[in-house]
């Protein structure tokens, strides 16, 4: 029997990556595999029907706009209705100022004017006789407000924002979309807007139909048309998307507004909103856009824009950027702007040509102690107030009518503040808003006479801003 041979390799010099652990070469990795995806037919087919389905829906949505249209130009016209407010200039002043009379079927107001923010329906206990004595000759709600609290119905319900209110002059109605656009959860597309409700954070979708329509239901004399929110600290081409998207806005909330007025034979006025950011370009051409919107449903049997409100500007290029938009507006139509916080913007605003500005300044500064005088601006809160029994504004006089405000001394102001008492705020906020009133008249008095420019200027210099 054969003894088995042993298997023998070939002796070689050692091998160091072989014979030395440490040394060894690191093993190798196969590549991953990725595996081959293969269409699915079927989901191919669901994405194809659900883009026919939505350019089928965006069709039909054209087709019903432009039957709302045409159906409501020719209801309109069948019963006579006509654009309810007018507006005429009475005197010009120096640069774009002018003083002027919108009428509406609740009253004139004489412009250049101020108009009162009563936001939620209120101001900051103040009566409605108070405000009519005072010479405010409108009040500006924020319909977002009312729209969550009491709601739509409520104030239909009631006869409408002004009866609600007991408030027997014009009611210009603000959508409220700028606070809207600040919160977190809001969402902004070319269809609208949607946001959560300030009260409980219940999901809401405005678009501009649905704008219009709560406007209708509460009843304001002017209401203006839901404007994109774009944050002016955005670049450019947002801003240039925002104007894009509000003119849209603008041309559907047209059609609305004549459909809702056929359908209700209220007297609702639409105004668009001017936007553009810190561009004078697109604000120029955000201003044409819509002043050939309002031409051109006009033409078609429409009632067009009543008037136009104007975005806000902040800096020193403000006057820049209003004159920009005023400039390519029709010069019978009034404008408006909101964000007024003192007596320099006012005449700014009045120089560019606005007819009509509101501002919640005056609220926000005497909720925190601060009035407005002819001297300046003082805060009744400091200390130094403890022994100071001047009257809130010694040069009152210039404002005409008195104010129950008048009635107290700064030193006793200053003690309701330490006391925590209600009264406070309130005296302190009437006295602003009475001021703000009282100087817009001021300005159109001044103006009427040949004198404003003078006036201004000596006022803005005791005020200590000149």
């Amino acid at each position: 029997m054969t003894p088995p041979q042993e298997r023998t390799e070939p002796i070689t010099a050692a091998d160091p990556a072989r014979s030395d652990p440490a040394r060894s070469e690191p093993a190798r990795t196969e590549p991953a595999r990725t595996e081959r995806v293969v269409p699915d037919p079927a989901r191919s087919e669901i994405a194809e029907l659900r883009a026919e389905n939505d350019a089928l829906a965006a069709e039909l949505a054209e087709l019903r706009t432009g039957y709302r249209a045409i159906a409501g130009h020719t209801r309109l016209r069948a019963a006579g209705i006509t654009e309810s407010t007018s507006f005429r200039v009475e005197a010009d002043g120096p640069d774009n100022a002018r003083a002027g009379v919108l009428t509406t079927p609740r009253g004139e107001i004489a412009t250049p004017a101020y108009v009162p923010v009563a936001g939620r329906g209120a101001i900051a206990g103040i009566t409605p006789d108070e405000m009519i004595r005072l010479g405010a000759r409108a009040l500006t709600v924020d319909l977002h407000e009312m729209y969550l609290q009491p709601g739509p119905e409520v104030i239909e319900g009631l006869g409408g924002i002004g009866a609600a209110m007991a408030w027997p002059a014009p009611v210009f109605g603000d959508t409220g979309v700028g606070a809207i656009g600040r919160q977190k959860r809001t969402r902004v597309t070319d269809e609208g807007i949607a946001f959560r409700g300030r009260l409980d954070g219940s999901p809401h979708d405005w678009d501009p139909e649905r704008a219009v329509r709560i406007a209708h239901r509460m009843g304001v004399d002017v209401a203006f048309a839901l404007a994109d929110p774009v944050d002016p600290a955005k670049p450019r081409s947002a801003q240039q998307a925002g104007v894009g998207r509000t003119g849209a806005w603008a041309r559907r909330a047209l059609i609305e507004h004549a459909w809702q007025t056929a359908d209700r034979h209220n007297s609702v006025s639409l105004w668009a909103t001017v936007t553009g950011g810190a561009d004078p370009d697109l604000r120029r051409a955000a201003a044409v856009a819509l002043r050939t919107a309002s031409e051109h449903d006009r033409q078609e049997g429409g009632l067009g824009f009543g008037g136009y409100r104007i975005e806000g500007a902040d800096g020193a290029a403000r006057a820049h950027l209003l004159r920009a938009a005023v400039g390519e507006l029709e010069a019978d139509r009034p404008r408006y702007l909101a964000g007024v916080s003192d007596p320099a913007d006012l005449f700014a605003a009045i120089d560019a040509g606005i007819d009509l500005i509101d501002g919640t300044g005056p609220a926000v500064a005497g909720a925190a102690g601060t009035v407005f005088t002819t001297r300046g601006i003082v805060d009744l809160t400091d200390p130094v107030h403890r022994t100071d029994f001047r009257p809130l504004d010694p040069d009152a006089r210039w404002q005409g009518v008195p104010n129950r405000a008048d009635e107290f001394t700064r030193a006793y102001v200053h003690h309701l503040f330490a006391a925590n008492e209600g009264l406070a705020v309130t005296l302190c906020t009437l006295h602003n808003e009475h001021f703000f009133v009282a100087l817009a008249a001021a300005a159109r008095r001044a103006m009427a006479h040949g004198g404003y420019p003078g006036f201004a200027t000596s006022f803005l210099r005791g005020f200590g801003t000149v």
